[in-house]
């Protein structure tokens, strides 16, 4: 198994552990979730600290959920696309929210030199707000099938639709024991207010045009 192969399957039995117990798990904890010798982790990470980086870039890659997305039929109402998507997406938020919480309450602060590094070795942009793009573009690209429907332009409907959701789940920070019935009313009500707005039927609309 190559060294980038290794860190994976490291970081993947490390994100569960890190959203319970944040800076208070154990690299013996780790190595025993992985299935591997604790020294294991010391021949592909240096420290903790480049193992808890990896772990939260690791959670905020987007590859797996895009895919995901990508595999919603193109021929359900744009109503079921978008709750398939948001559903998706709001599941991630939730982890992510949930992660970031624990890991901050507990004392984690990111090595910002290397992220620094990665930037500037990269296009300039953070690494995470590379993959919250990356994201954004696809939920637009799903958006994109129904453009004579959208009163603004895809990329931007995408953004606002994937930042609201993104925010308010974080912030909320859900449990895992959090109801899915919950989850799924939070996921329409979303999607209604996006494809319906905030304003009651009846009220005074504005222009039709926002592009």
């Amino acid at each position: 198994m190559s060294t980038e192969d290794r860190q994976e399957a490291i970081a993947i039995a490390a994100i569960p552990l890190l959203a319970e117990h944040g800076m208070h798990v154990t690299t013996g904890q780790i190595a025993k979730a992985a299935g591997i010798a604790e020294g294991t982790i010391f021949r592909v990470f240096k420290d903790k600290q480049e193992l808890l980086d990896f772990c939260v870039l690791r959670a905020f890659r987007t590859r797996e959920l895009i895919n995901r997305m990508k595999a919603i039929p193109a021929d359900q109402p744009l109503t079921d696309q978008l709750i398939d998507a948001m559903t998706m997406i709001d599941d991630m938020a939730a982890r992510l929210g949930t992660l970031m919480h624990t890991l901050g309450a507990t004392g984690y602060r990111p090595d910002e030199s290397k992220h620094k590094e990665d930037a500037k070795a990269g296009d300039g942009k953070p690494p995470m707000l590379d993959e919250f793009e990356r994201a954004t573009a696809a939920l637009a690209e799903l958006l994109s099938s129904s453009r004579d429907e959208l009163r603004l332009p895809a990329d931007r409907a995408a953004g606002y639709l994937i930042g609201l959701t993104f925010m308010t789940r974080m912030q909320a920070v859900r449990t895992a024991r959090t109801e899915q019935t919950e989850q799924e009313s939070f996921v329409a009500e979303i999607v209604d207010l996006f494809m319906n707005g905030a304003v009651a039927n009846g009220a005074e609309q504005g222009g039709k045009d926002l592009q």
